[in-house]
């Protein structure tokens, strides 16, 4: 049998709701893997703490404060319930402006656990690292809606890329879509590995039966879990429901989760929607339930019609929302965007015109005139066991390969 030691790297990840999700996924993956391959796999969750001397001066200068502490609760409490054998390990956070190590305490860090393989590294600050890694970039958004960004962060995207590409020999895409952007933005000497469509939904997901009664959601909902970010295009949506409520369907809701905060791009953008919402008349039919617990966003998204998904832009076919959906067999409703046309229509996927809310409007009636199957635990698991059986043996061969040839 062989050993395979693999650090999970957080850096970039788990600051947000998407990356924390494809953090846990993978370490599902290998969770899986270890149980039927002829491997002994061990894995480890690396996560980047702050310099000693700067945590301290965070917590006399609040205003500075940039929620290190929520970020690291948040990631390890989702492991604890999806990946509880995975450990934990702490490496002095890089900020090239205060602590710049070239990522020397990274590679320290991995060396003392024994680390065969580092992935996804999202930074381009570590070309010194000796154990084998692999490069990840989630998407290029700002090739395409570059107005959603300021001229600082356009600075940086670019330039991250660009020495990414320059230090990094292997890369891992969740889509087509990424792989063709990166190779025709960035050329270079490296190969790509693109992780196949096929969500699954570990087993805490498929027994989820979470009292959600407290929220006072209706019988009959649509739901959106995304972050309150302009290009996830609540907007449509919200008009989509005003249609659907004129036709008839008075007692239909729709659900977002997520943090209601203004995006940094627009101050005034939660507000807008807020607004809206006021305007169209629909107090009683849109809910903003918040930053929920991650079972009961599962629970809701299980319950629901259907979730929508009308975002303008991801990095994988739906992004994680749809991802958890399909995994356990909800149907989808996801704007047509180029990435989301990687998947075809079928039992769990729609798609409609992105921006067109009459379009939307009509898919989400079709789905309220008819009747959704009921799936039992039993053909769930079948579903998902034929989808991480794809995913462990794309993740252990391109592992392979990397190590190989590093």
């Amino acid at each position: 049998m062989k050993n395979l030691t693999v650090a999970l790297l957080a850096d970039g990840l788990y600051t947000w709701d998407g990356g924390t999700d494809f953090l846990s996924n993978i370490a599902c993956v290998f969770q899986f893997a270890n149980k039927y391959v002829d491997y002994s796999i061990k894995m480890y969750l690396v996560i980047p703490r702050e310099y000693f001397p700067l945590r301290i001066a965070r917590r006399l200068i609040k205003k500075w404060d940039l929620g290190e502490k929520k970020n690291i609760e948040r990631v390890t409490s989702v492991f604890s319930v999806l990946c509880p054998e995975i450990s934990v390990v702490f490496y002095r956070k890089h900020i090239k402006r205060i602590y710049d190590d070239k990522g020397k305490s990274l590679d320290k860090t991995l060396k003392k656990i024994g680390a065969d393989i580092c992935f996804p590294v999202l930074r381009d600050y570590y070309p010194q690292i000796k154990t084998p890694w692999i490069g990840y970039i989630a998407d290029f958004q700002e090739k395409y809606l570059p107005e959603l960004f300021d001229e600082a962060t356009l600075t940086y995207r670019e330039n991250n890329s660009k020495r990414q590409v320059q230090n990094t020999k292997f890369f891992i895409a969740t889509s087509e879509s990424v792989k063709n952007d990166l190779e025709h933005f960035y050329p270079g000497d490296y190969k790509v590995f693109v992780q196949p469509f096929a969500p699954f939904a570990p087993k805490a997901f498929i027994e989820c039966a979470i009292d959600i009664s407290k929220y006072n959601l209706p019988r009959k909902y649509f739901i959106i879990s995304n972050q309150f970010w302009i290009h996830k295009n609540h907007m449509t949506a919200i008009k989509a429901m005003k249609q659907v409520v004129d036709a008839g369907y008075n007692d239909v809701g729709l659900v977002c989760t997520g943090r209601m905060y203004s995006d940094d791009r627009d101050g005034e953008y939660c507000d807008e929607l807020k607004k809206m919402v006021e305007e169209l008349q629909l107090e009683k039919n849109v809910f903003f339930v918040g930053f929920i617990p991650k079972m009961d966003q599962i629970q809701m998204i299980k319950d629901s019609v259907a979730l929508i998904q009308p975002s303008l832009f991801e990095g994988d076919p739906g992004g994680c929302s749809v991802y958890n959906a399909y995994s356990l067999m909800v149907p989808s409703i996801m704007a047509d965007i180029r990435v989301n046309n990687e998947v075809g229509d079928s039992e769990l996927i729609r798609h409609f015109e992105a921006k067109n809310s009459k379009n939307l409007a009509d898919e989400m009636k079709l789905l309220l005139e008819g009747k959704r199957r009921t799936v039992g635990n039993k053909e769930l698991n079948s579903h998902n066991s034929d989808n991480i059986k794809v995913l462990a043996e794309f993740y252990l061969s391109m592992v392979e390969e990397v190590i190989s040839n590093y």
